[in-house]
């Protein structure tokens, strides 16, 4: 008899947990949503004032450490050559303020959810769960003009 009184509690918390987190997993996913939407609305409405150089020089350097990787260690060169790509690693660390010239912007929603008294009283004692969530989006006009 005690064994099954130690499986049911131990059954209870199980569903309980389960549940509770699917919950909190549905909350935070929804919350998600409605960041990325929001961020997405503004990132409509904003525009850069597009790249400081617009015409884009050919490389001309000869190093063969550039050579080799091309793609993958150009910020490490002083002083920085001129990419052609939009955004990346290697880009943002050419420009003096790429936060300003790609538009970049933070949106960012929290929410309390309150927990069931079971919950509370048979796995964690803290009455609410802080969901947070952050979407950073560049400007979606300006980039190239």
């Amino acid at each position: 008899m005690a064994e099954l009184v130690v499986a049911l509690i131990c059954l209870l918390i199980l569903v309980l947990g389960a549940t509770t987190l699917a919950q909190l997993a549905h909350r935070g996913l929804r919350l998600r949503h409605d960041v990325r939407l929001e961020a997405g609305r503004e990132a409509l409405a904003r525009a850069t004032h597009g790249w400081v150089n617009p015409i884009q020089a050919p490389e001309t350097r000869s190093d063969p450490f550039h050579q080799i990787n091309a793609h993958t260690r150009l910020e490490a060169y002083a002083p920085a050559l001129v990419s052609r790509l939009p955004a990346g690693n290697y880009t943002l660390a050419a420009r003096d303020l790429p936060l300003a010239e790609l538009g970049l912007k933070a949106a960012e929603r929290e929410e309390r959810v309150p927990l069931g008294n079971a919950f509370i009283s048979l796995i964690y004692r803290k009455p609410t769960v802080l969901l947070r969530q952050e979407a950073v989006f560049p400007a979606a006009t300006g980039l190239w003009d």
